[in-house]
């Protein structure tokens, strides 16, 4: 495998007048459950068994090793396995030494039932040393995940969900390092004046989370969109016509949508971005930004989405956050919509919808480039200039939900998220669109929309398997300790991110 790839490391705990041979053949089936569970994505490194203060610094100075970016091989987690009733000093000492602010799971084997198993050679007591072992991390405050099961089998089914979790909070915790390269995205353009309440957010507060801006402003996308050479035309032509369907869209318009295309893909590349929010209305459209006719960005946005690039409406950099921290734990991709449409029933569900920016992948067969609606009735606009728009349904399955909402009054954020269904049902309007079924529905906007965090009406959102959602969820609920380890404490000693979980698979 590739030095590059990133680590997980993991070790041993021991204690003497236990049977070390279960230390030792754990090493070995917790080596060889990560490979099977988790392949080629990471590479296992084995630090030995740990149990005296010299066994933590041995395995400490090796662990060292690894406190490197994770695309250059660096750690980005740290299993603890118990097969016996391990010495919590080690692990603590371990953990303090080694200083690689990752994520830790506590793994834990159980003993096994039958006549003979429990004598003093066959008995592990590792329910017993799972609690010392999370006093002791405790008392340090050391954040640490649990696996499912208080004891669980290295070979079960609950075991191999717990590491696919765990190695997404890992991800999602490694991206929001402030030390190191963190979250970079751009900004294309200024948040729009028509919705204030998506860009009055707190930079410096989700600075604390990693994230760092760079500026593309308007005027010089305009300059850049014109220099675009035709060779990068033809061949982003190509790619735009081979994205969605294209064939009612103008010729001038479909060249004003590759030229941008070209832009964003190279703003990308050249800053290293994870992916970009946009002041897509209404300049773009009214001055004709970068061509001879005015042009929608939602296009070139929805194939930067489906190329795990997550790019954000109306320059959202929260929601845009929410985005990516579902991608992170999830590897799905994301989108971003407004809480939209509700009706005079007793339905529990709520219209997504977004003017048209969503990725082919997360939508049904159909999807289409077409003219933005709204602000094609708009005299100083013009029809002509609003094309680039997505049409289509939102795909159905089981969706998970979260926001990041900054409050710089209490210097905090407050982070939503939940789970639900999109709808086999269609939503016969225009735009980028799906039908979501939330349980106790009233009671979350209700929650949302009160005085003390009056939410935006941005939400991001990803469609999948209801197993994937429900450990996307898991590993969104046990990052946010790591990432709160990292960004310190908010004004009055608080969290810096409040996490509110309104809904999980098992309701559903």
């Amino acid at each position: 495998m590739a030095q590059s790839e990133p680590v997980i490391l993991g070790f041993m705990g021991n204690r003497g007048f236990f049977p070390t041979a279960f230390a030792e053949e754990g090493a070995k089936a917790t080596q060889s459950a990560v490979g099977h569970v988790l392949g080629q994505r990471v590479r296992y490194v084995d630090l030995g068994n740990v149990e005296t203060y010299a066994d933590a610094r041995a395995a400490a100075g090796v662990a060292q090793q690894y406190r490197r970016a994770p695309d250059g091989g660096g750690a980005i987690g740290v299993i603890c396995s118990m097969y016996n009733f391990s010495d919590e000093n080690g692990i603590r000492d371990f953990l303090r030494l080694a200083d690689l602010d990752v994520p830790v799971l506590l793994h834990t084997e159980p003993d096994v039932r039958g006549l003979g198993r429990m004598g003093q050679k066959g008995r592990r007591d590792g329910a017993c040393g799972r609690f010392s072992a999370a006093n002791a991390l405790r008392h340090i405050g050391y954040p640490y995940t649990l696996t499912s099961r208080h004891c669980e089998a290295v070979s079960s089914a609950a075991f191999a969900d717990d590491l696919h979790a765990f190695y997404a909070s890992c991800v999602l915790a490694s991206k929001f390092r402030r030390r190191g390269r963190g979250v970079r995205l751009g900004l294309v353009g200024s948040g729009p004046d028509a919705f204030q309440t998506v860009t009055n957010v707190s930079t410096e507060l989700l600075g604390h989370m990693g994230l760092s801006t760079v500026g593309l402003e308007l005027i010089a996308l305009d300059r850049q969109m014109r220099q675009v050479s035709p060779r990068e035309l033809s061949a982003q032509l190509e790619a735009v016509s081979g994205y969605m369907a294209a064939a009612d869209v103008p010729r001038a318009s479909l060249e004003a949508i590759a030229r941008m295309g070209v832009v964003f893909d190279r703003f990308v590349k050249e800053n290293d971005l994870d992916g970009i929010a946009v002041r897509c209305w209404t300049e773009m459209q009214k001055y004709q930004i970068g061509g001879e006719v005015g042009v929608m960005p939602c296009t070139c946005m929805s194939m930067l989405s489906d190329k795990l690039i997550p790019a954000a409406c109306e320059t959202d950099i929260a929601g845009w956050m929410g985005m990516y921290m579902l991608q992170c734990a999830s590897g799905l991709v994301p989108l971003l919509g407004d809480w939209n449409n509700m009706y005079d029933d007793e339905r529990e569900e709520v219209d997504l919808f977004h003017c048209g920016v969503w990725a082919k992948s997360v939508m049904r067969p159909g999807a289409r480039i077409t003219r933005q609606e709204i602000l094609a009735t708009q005299a100083d606009i013009g029809a002509e200039n609003t094309w680039g728009a997505v049409d289509g349904e939102l795909k159905a399955g089981t969706c998970a939900f979260l926001r990041p909402c900054t409050n710089a009054r209490e210097g905090s954020v407050f982070l939503y998220g939940g789970v639900g269904r999109v709808s086999e049902e269609g939503v016969d309007t225009f735009g980028t669109r799906g039908r979501i079924q939330i349980p106790r529905i009233q009671e979350l906007f209700r929650y949302l929309t009160q005085p003390e965090r009056a939410v935006e009406h941005h939400t991001a959102l990803v469609v999948g398997t209801q197993k994937n959602i429900e450990l996307t969820m898991k590993a969104i609920r046990d990052a946010v300790p790591y990432i709160n380890a990292q960004a310190g404490l908010g004004r009055g000693g608080q969290a810096l991110v409040d996490f509110y979980e309104h809904s999980q698979v098992g309701e559903l």
